[in-house]
């Protein structure tokens, strides 16, 4: 895995809804934190079409406000015909499924484009290292397993949103 620092360099940085929820809205601390490293890394956040969807859509307040700021663009997920990215999708899902003990059918579709996109960006987009963060361990893993199983275990890298900002006994979190 990569062993920079998340939003260093020249990296592509996939997002997955829980990391949204986890830092709360704009006016949260958390989300301030959140937002200040990004911005001061000039990172542009990657969000698939399915994780806004995941967070009501790009009018909430938490993705609208990262949209309007730029640190942030929505995504389509991978090409229908990108056998690669097709692939280390249905790796995930199949990861994912096995963690979980779902069937493959009902595992979050975010979790398995998030997988599917970080092989197509390292293959067509002429990065070295793609960032997905996530909190969620199944996708997680899920993730390393596709990027290991199409070679590019050592340009994928999965964090959380601890690895961005830290952790802070002050934060407070608002469930929604």
């Amino acid at each position: 895995m990569v062993d920079e620092p998340p939003l260093a360099g020249e990296n592509e940085v996939l997002v997955d809804a829980n990391v949204f929820f986890a830092v709360g809205r704009p006016s949260n601390r958390k989300y301030d934190r959140f937002r200040q490293e990004v911005t001061r890394t000039n990172t542009v956040l990657k969000l698939p079409h399915r994780v806004v969807g995941e967070l009501g859509g790009p009018e909430t307040e938490r993705v609208e406000t990262a949209l309007d700021e730029g640190w942030a663009e929505i995504v389509d997920a991978p090409d229908v015909e990108d056998g690669d990215a097709l692939a280390a999708s249905d790796i995930a899902r199949r990861t994912i499924a096995t963690e979980t003990g779902s069937p493959e059918h009902e595992v979050e579709k975010a979790d398995t484009v998030l997988a599917g996109l970080a092989i197509q960006y390292l293959r067509d987009r002429s990065v070295e290292s793609v960032v997905v963060l996530t909190a969620d361990i199944p996708a997680r893993n899920g993730i390393v397993n596709a990027a290991e199983s199409q070679g590019y275990a050592d340009a994928v890298s999965v964090c959380g949103v601890s690895d961005i900002v830290g952790d802070d006994p002050d934060d407070s979190m608002t469930l929604i």
